[in-house]
């Protein structure tokens, strides 16, 4: 079937009226559906905004955005919407109002129209259930804001006919959307691998592991995210996240998609992120300036944060206050102001001691991030211990800064920051890949596209080494008894073959 006319419900939200944008530039009649007027005229302003910006920007000629306006109608009557060819809705996630919509638009909508829902977490097939066409519905999910973003993940409900579900995808090609494939379970793609890493970041605000800017700095620069997670939350807002987790985990008990506590904490006090201003990152504090401090180097063996340790060679300086430790070698001095001591899977305790939450000196762990035999990255860790001095810290923030580097502070906890948080997300990837919900292309794409990262987690933890990801879980559930750190089937089989190839 040939999509002429399309229909968005809900397009007074910011969600459905993105949506209409997308289809009225690429040139299809479209009636935007809402049930109050006040949503469909600010969205209509909104639209023109948008166009207008578009012309300025090159995008777009003044002839054409006065077309695509042209083909913007506003309703609130659901009769109008009777001759669309395709209607997507993008109305509350709630399951029953899914299908009511559905259900009055199939004594409406004439027998040919196929519906989309807009879904993030809901399954395809129980929104079709009882409507009438439950051939006809597909799951069609954009990314927020759908003007800007391409990607759209498209899933079948288990009655979802073939005749339909390529129709809308020819859809999405014509409007110039990049269309991935997905099965109907739960989250699809990008929320089923981002709602529980979202809930991660906040157990381990709450843990104290780090603070919510250096949590975003670790990730954004390790990884290459263009927002980090604590600003993401913000953004997307609290009461949104919790709406997500309880659309979430009741389907999948994952514990790691339950709400947090610290979640549902914020939004009973009304901290909702930047929609009110009280979020994770809206009122950062700023940093002290410390002076630079001069260091000693002393070389233990190989090191994987420094793999050619000239940089520090050349700046480092004998008898200093401060002596850095490579290759994970250790003397505690405690003359100087701070002795660091590089770190690779272990908790800087191992080198230390500890003391029932007591422990602390001037001794401060450090890792430069590095994903397999990935060149390092441009983040240094610093791990700190319970009674650490606040002064060894600074020095050894001043240091790596002077240097060039980015510094994130975290404190002893097996994975610091990095690990501890992606780790997680590359096994259920991993998961996800032996269970069939989407190809290793599409879920790729789906986190390139979609969020906005440098790389999707599954090429990233393959080039990382498979049986590097194996000892690092395994670190991580030793330590923590956390499911989410069991190593994927994947990771096992790698370091069962490098176990083979060594002959141990």
């Amino acid at each position: 079937m040939t999509i002429r006319k399309v229909a968005v419900c809900g397009a007074g939200g910011t969600m459905g009226a993105g949506i209409a944008l997308v289809s009225a530039r690429a040139g299809f009649e479209t009636c935007c559906f809402d049930l109050a007027a006040e949503p469909l005229a600010a969205a209509a302003v909104r639209a023109e905004s948008f166009f207008a910006a578009s012309v300025e920007r090159g995008k777009m000629s003044a002839a054409e955005r006065n077309a695509a306006l042209a083909r913007l109608t506003n309703t609130s009557n659901l009769a109008d919407l009777e001759d669309a060819d395709l209607v997507i809705e993008a109305v509350f996630e709630e399951l029953s109002l899914k299908r009511s919509l559905f259900s009055e638009l199939n004594d409406i909508c004439k027998a040919s129209t196929v519906f989309a829902s807009n879904t993030s977490t809901l399954s395809i097939t129980e929104i079709a259930s009882g409507c009438g066409r439950e051939d006809k519905v597909v799951g069609m999910h954009f990314c927020l804001p759908a003007e800007r973003m391409k990607l759209i993940e498209m899933s079948r409900g288990m009655n979802t006919s073939e005749a339909a579900f390529q129709s809308a995808w020819a859809w999405t090609e014509t409007a110039g959307q990049l269309a991935v494939e997905t099965q109907d379970k739960p989250g699809f793609i990008l929320n089923a691998l981002l709602v529980p890493f979202n809930n991660d970041v906040l157990r381990a605000v709450e843990a104290g592991l780090a603070s919510p800017a250096d949590i975003d700095k670790a990730i954004t620069v390790a990884l290459s995210y263009k927002m980090g997670p604590c600003s993401l939350l913000d953004l997307v807002g609290y009461d949104t996240q919790i709406l997500l987790c309880e659309a979430f985990y009741p389907v999948t008990l994952d514990v790691r998609a339950s709400a947090p506590a610290l979640l549902r904490r914020m939004v009973a006090a009304g901290r909702l992120g930047n929609k009110n201003g009280l979020g994770l990152r809206t009122h950062d504090a700023a940093a002290d300036s410390v002076p630079t401090p001069v260091f000693e180097l002393l070389e233990h063996g190989a090191s994987r944060s420094f793999p050619d340790p000239g940089m520090l060679e050349q700046h480092g300086q004998a008898d200093a206050d401060v002596v850095v430790h490579l290759g994970g070698g250790f003397a505690a001095d405690e003359r100087k102001l701070a002795v660091l001591v590089e770190l690779d899977l272990e908790c800087l305790g191992v080198h230390t001691g500890e003391d029932s939450g007591e422990e602390g000196s001037n001794v401060v762990g450090f890792s430069r991030y590095r994903n397999g035999d990935d060149m390092p990255s441009n983040l240094i860790e610093l791990v700190r211990q319970p009674k650490t001095s606040p002064e060894a810290v600074a020095a050894a923030k001043a240091l790596f800064e002077s240097l060039g580097f980015a510094v994130a502070v975290c404190l002893d906890m097996p994975g610091r920051i990095v690990d501890r948080l992606v780790r997680p997300k590359y096994n259920a990837a991993l998961r996800f890949l032996d269970e069939g919900l989407a190809s290793a292309e599409a879920m790729d794409t789906t986190c390139k596209m979609g969020l906005g990262y440098a790389d999707g987690p599954i090429e990233r933890v393959v080039r990382g080494g498979l049986a590097r990801h194996y000892d690092i879980c395994s670190n991580l559930y030793a330590t923590t008894g956390q499911t989410g750190y069991v190593p994927a089937r994947r990771a096992h089989v790698a370091h069962q073959r490098e176990k083979q190839q060594w002959g141990r």
